[in-house]
């Protein structure tokens, strides 16, 4: 017996950080993604999509996506990467801001993000309570 592959649609807007925030269609057959259009019922972009998504299903698959924490273990530019573990890179970013706070005070971490997508996608405030308390610089979003 020859089953029909199963074909799924989900409805969810642009991962990149640009002001219209395109409002997205992903296919997703059999558990992987197919293809990705825009949604003409968008009131800015009407079912187009810029470039950069214009072949979004094969980037997601791409063998160079990075899916892991990474550490350079070559000189910088060299492209020389080792994965680590969540734990491990998160051990050595919490042990560089420690000695850099140690250093120079909290005010020489600052987050950077901004208002592309008005924060539609990723969120707006995410992260802002955390490096408030840490004391860290942060920078006007006008």
């Amino acid at each position: 017996m020859n089953e029909q592959p199963q074909r799924k649609t989900f409805f969810g807007g642009c991962p990149h950080d640009c002001p219209d925030t395109c409002a997205m269609i992903y296919e997703v057959e059999d558990g992987k993604l197919v293809e990705v259009r825009g949604n003409k019922e968008h009131p800015m972009t009407r079912g187009t999509l810029c470039v950069k998504l214009k072949d979004y299903h094969d980037h997601h698959y791409n063998p160079d996506r990075v899916l892991h924490p990474l550490r350079r273990v070559g000189p910088k530019g060299s492209r020389q990467f080792a994965r680590i573990s969540w734990d491990e890179a998160i051990a050595e970013i919490t042990a560089r801001w420690t000695d850099i706070i140690a250093k120079y005070g909290s005010q020489a971490i600052m987050p950077y993000s901004y208002l592309g997508n008005e924060g539609l996608v990723q969120g707006l405030t995410a992260g802002d309570a955390f490096f408030n308390k840490l004391g860290s610089t942060v920078n006007e979003k006008t």
